[in-house]
């Protein structure tokens, strides 16, 4: 059986203090069920950005666990 955690948060302060706080919360999800794979998806809602603002994808290390990003 494979287990992938994904995490999703709407945007409501910064970017980078969004992702902060939920790579914690993944990370934290990821261990507690045994997850190998772990994913933080970000929506950012906010009016007047454009898809190209809006879309990214990057990975992240925390506590030796790798969290993909993604934005939309």
């Amino acid at each position: 059986m494979q287990r992938v955690v994904l995490e999703l948060k709407i945007l409501h302060k910064s970017l980078e203090a969004t992702i902060e706080e939920g790579l914690t919360q993944t990370a934290a999800y990821a261990d507690q069920c045994g997850a190998q794979e772990a994913h933080l998806i970000v929506f950012d809602r906010r009016p007047g950005r454009s898809w190209e603002e809006k879309i990214f994808h990057r990975t992240e290390t925390l506590g030796g666990r790798t969290i993909g990003v993604w934005g939309m």
